[in-house]
């Protein structure tokens, strides 16, 4: 399920919710550095009356991503907020260790991939997992990856057995 958070930075409120894992997925696929505008697009900031702003329009980031004591360049907060959004939501990847596919269940096998779909995505789809609207708008990019090392899980425990059946009867 996508989390929100609320965080305040130099001074300022904000508030932002896990890329969903289709987005998220498209996200990871840009080459270089995400774009600001791209990363926020679940993020807000608190105007001066209370109410929040959309950090997805160049124009609310340029009016409200300050330091309000205004030590800090404005290039300054930008970066560190993108920085911490960025964390919310990719920082998971850091550490992520997946399920480990023995060498003797792997083959050379090209799998035939959707060109317009994310190879996890399609999976999970395939296998039932979830589905399109669920990976587009409640699951977090972290829930895919959790769902995919679960049935990586179940594959390899499959052949694990598969396995141990045609030895046990060979004897």
């Amino acid at each position: 399920m996508r989390k929100e958070t609320k965080f305040n930075a130099f001074g300022v409120e904000y508030k932002s919710k896990h890329f969903a894992a289709i987005p998220g997925f498209a996200v990871l696929a840009q080459p270089g550095d995400i774009h600001p505008l791209v990363l926020f697009a679940d993020t807000h900031v608190k105007n001066e009356e209370g109410e929040w702003q959309p950090m997805s329009d160049p124009n609310i980031v340029n009016k409200y991503v300050v330091d309000v004591t205004g030590t800090l360049a404005p290039l300054l907060v930008l970066r560190s907020v993108v920085e911490l959004v960025n964390d919310y939501n990719f920082g998971f990847l850091i550490g992520w260790q997946g399920v480990k596919v023995p060498t003797r269940f792997r083959s050379d096998l090209q799998a035939v991939h959707s060109t317009y779909s994310d190879p996890v995505i399609s999976q999970l789809i395939q296998d039932g997992a979830a589905t399109m609207q669920q990976l587009d708008e409640y699951y977090s990019l972290e829930d895919a990856f959790r769902l995919f090392d679960i049935l990586v899980a179940k594959g390899v425990n499959t052949a694990k057995a598969n396995e141990a059946a045609a030895k046990k009867s060979k004897k």
